[in-house]
């Protein structure tokens, strides 16, 4: 918003979730009139859910970059071994995808 110069206008509106769960709870109950949220909240296999959506322009915000770890307790486990090895798999990067998201 800063970016689109409307920031300071409509700052005393705003409304902060704690998380954007519950900033995607005040939009789709109405109860804010528009929300930023995840773009899985609303989009999954290549379309958008009822309502109307803006993509934020590439250009107006840094990327979050999320990346997995494995801790060192984990080290060894059997599962997170597994769970890091799906989530480098075609098959995790297809769900990803399907949730609007790139690598």
């Amino acid at each position: 918003m800063t970016k689109l110069g409307i920031h300071t206008a409509l700052e005393k509106r705003l409304v902060v979730g704690e998380n954007i769960t519950q900033a995607y709870q005040f939009a789709a109950t109405g109860n804010a009139d528009l929300g930023f949220v995840a773009l899985s909240q609303i989009y999954k296999d290549g379309q958008f859910a009822a309502g109307s959506h803006w993509m934020v322009p590439a250009n107006l915000y840094s990327p979050i970059k999320q990346d997995a770890v494995l801790l060192s307790r984990g080290k060894g486990n059997p599962a997170a071994d597994a769970l890091l090895n799906y989530l480098k798999s075609d098959a995790a990067k297809k769900v990803i995808r399907a949730y609007g998201y790139e690598f």
